[in-house]
């Protein structure tokens, strides 16, 4: 181990009342015991944040109430995996911003235009098998927005979904390229058809 690591970790276990020798760069049988005792209290106080609930990290995000899928969206989702479906419908419930479904299952003939007007790099998309859903962010006053900001902001809401339906997703903002901010799929190696 480094001298300056050492260091970093004889300070912080001087901090926390683990260690009274000197923050010298040392790894003496005092640092070493330490060590040890700062370790066993941090997985004893896991082990009562587990038991007593404490860490909330893992619960479900409240519902916000402020926005619902119109008539419009809830056809867009129709013969959608049911997954995706769950996460979508959990995503409006905790949004702080409102969305409306772009599009959903697509044929192959809509995939072919999409594909020669340059809007798509694949024709075989996660859309044409009902794994994918474009969802459009809306701005405060309701129009449509492209602004990146937005699809930040509409992703944040689908991760959390997905983690508290417990199902899996990638986001098209999170590809390194031809990224696509409105698309939301299930992956590949969990859903290959």
């Amino acid at each position: 181990m480094q001298e300056s690591t050492i260091k970093n970790l004889q300070a912080t276990m001087k901090l926390h009342g683990f260690y009274n020798g000197d923050v010298d760069g040392t790894w003496s049988n005092q640092a070493h015991a330490g060590f040890y005792a700062m370790a066993e209290a941090a997985i004893h106080c896991k082990a009562h944040s587990d038991k007593d609930a404490v860490n909330k990290e893992d619960k479900p995000v409240e519902p916000t109430g402020k926005y619902n899928l119109s008539a419009n969206s809830l056809d867009r989702l129709i013969g959608l995996h049911p997954d995706l479906v769950k996460i979508v419908e959990r995503a409006i419930e905790i949004t702080d911003i409102d969305f409306s479904v772009g599009e959903g299952l697509r044929s192959i003939t809509r995939q072919k235009e999409l594909y020669q007007q340059g809007a798509t790099t694949t024709m075989n998309s996660r859309h044409l098998t009902g794994h994918a859903v474009d969802l459009i962010a809306l701005d405060e006053d309701g129009k449509v927005s492209w602004n990146w900001k937005y699809y930040h902001l509409l992703a944040v809401a689908m991760k959390q979904a997905a983690k508290d339906v417990g199902v899996s997703i990638e986001w098209g903002g999170d590809w390194k390229t031809f990224k696509d901010g409105p698309h939301y799929q299930l992956p590949w190696s969990k859903y290959p058809k």
